[in-house]
């Protein structure tokens, strides 16, 4: 009888450890999704932040093209297809895989190369820091 009786009280004691770690599972999905809200929120802010300033660089390319300044163009050109190739070398990982893109493991570096004009340079450099920041 007394087995029966220690049987049952490690079976409490499992229960209640069982029901802690149940608790510190809980707080720790509550605190994974709050903290991918905000994730979700800050890149939707920088994709608006993006959307700007690709309308005020394309408005100012439109006045260039006017005044006949077509070399910072060709520079704006490079520069879009740069900022398009660094969004996908490092976002599309994450969007094609299954949910896990940031677990899977680290993002391929971006490639090295000089980005035509100091607008370019400035802004890739920026791109840099936010990726190093997220």
């Amino acid at each position: 009888m007394s087995g029966s009786i220690a049987s049952y009280e490690q079976l409490v004691r499992q229960v209640e450890a069982l029901k802690k770690e149940n608790s510190h599972l809980r707080r720790e999905l509550q605190d994974n999704s709050h903290h991918l809200c905000k994730l979700e929120n800050e890149t939707s802010d920088m994709k608006e932040v993006l959307k700007h300033l690709q309308g005020k660089l394309e408005q100012e390319a439109r006045v260039m093209v006017s005044s006949g300044q077509t070399e910072v163009l060709d520079q704006l050109k490079a520069l879009q297809m740069d900022i398009t190739s660094l969004y996908n070398l490092k976002f599309a990982p994450e969007v094609a895989g299954s949910g896990h893109g940031i677990e899977e493991g680290p993002t391929p570096p971006a490639p090295q190369r000089d980005v035509p004009g100091e607008l370019g340079r400035v802004t890739f450099r920026m791109l840099e820091e936010l990726d190093r920041e997220r």
